[in-house]
């Protein structure tokens, strides 16, 4: 059984289809480790079925480069060399033939990794629409904090929005973030709204219903927002704003991203109730499709 806290980052796993998007990923991962005093370990899963497919439309008997598994191998391992030297930290390359999202699931567990870094586009297992195919399965079966990176890599995250549905996964994504980013800005957001405003017009509620309804909403907000502050041992030194504020929740987690140009958000993976669960759920893909910070999907 691993009994390590998750307050401790030991062991990061970057995900990598060698495209520029991912190099970008790899770079922010290494940087972390830095920081965390992190081992890092550089993964490359090799679609052997995808490549049998591709080989079996194209002329592949004219092609005369290397075999593309050893040359990922070498690509990877030459990378893993140039990040060891670079950042003063320990980094080991491993390349894996089969699916993706099978692969990625199974190296995490075997090396009890804290985090996974994966990049916004790539090649392969990612691709041009995040979330489509092997890469929402990896988020699915990833039982470890996700980190999709969109931005040039940085050691320290000024801002950092926690959206907060008062779950016990966005709880944990609190603690998360308090326990990591001691030294950033952290804006805890709940986004509070009535559900379903416009067929409530048209069944006759009026503005003033609406206004009231609203008003009720943010009471309790507010009261769920106290709970959590009492609930938690925040730090004196902590940067920490409560924030609840109307609108539906990725309009407002956008928004308010702009605003403050976050480095990054955090998100919890699931919701609570069946109807936290459909509109959480919603959030969390909005979010990671249409983001444009750096965004932390916590399990």
């Amino acid at each position: 059984m691993d009994t390590r806290s998750p307050a401790v980052i030991r062991t990061i796993v970057a995900a990598t289809d060698l495209s520029a998007a991912a190099n970008l990923a790899v770079e922010q991962a290494a940087v972390l480790a830095k920081r965390f005093e992190a081992d890092l370990s550089v993964l490359h899963v090799f679609d052997d079925g995808l490549w049998a497919a591709i080989k079996s439309i194209y002329d592949a008997e004219r092609w005369t480069g290397a075999d593309p598994v050893l040359a990922a191998r070498d690509h990877l391992s030459r990378q893993a060399q140039e990040l060891a030297a670079r950042h003063g930290i320990s980094v080991v390359a491993e390349t894996r033939t089969g699916g993706a999202a099978a692969e990625i699931a199974r190296f995490l567990t075997e090396c009890q990794a804290d985090l996974l870094v994966v990049g916004e586009h790539g090649e392969d297992w990612i691709g041009d629409t995040f979330l489509g195919g092997t890469a929402l399965k990896v988020l699915a079966q990833a039982n470890v904090p996700v980190l999709l990176v969109r931005r040039p890599a940085s050691a320290e995250w000024a801002s950092v929005i926690v959206a907060m549905d008062f779950s016990d996964n966005a709880r944990r994504a609190l603690q998360l973030a308090l326990d990591w980013f001691p030294s950033s800005s952290l804006y805890i957001t709940h986004a509070y709204f009535v559900p379903f405003e416009g067929r409530m017009r048209m069944a006759g509620a009026t503005d003033a219903d609406l206004d009231h309804y609203r008003k009720a909403e943010l009471a309790r907000a507010e009261s769920s927002m106290q709970s959590l502050r009492d609930s938690l041992a925040v730090p004196a030194t902590a940067h920490v704003q409560w924030l609840n504020l109307h609108g539906h929740p990725a309009a407002v987690l956008f928004e308010l991203s702009e605003r403050l140009a976050a480095d990054l958000i955090v998100i919890g993976k699931h919701g609570g109730s069946a109807l936290e669960e459909r509109i959480i759920g919603s959030v969390t893909q909005n979010v990671l499709y249409h983001a444009s910070s750096n965004v932390l999907l916590v399990p």
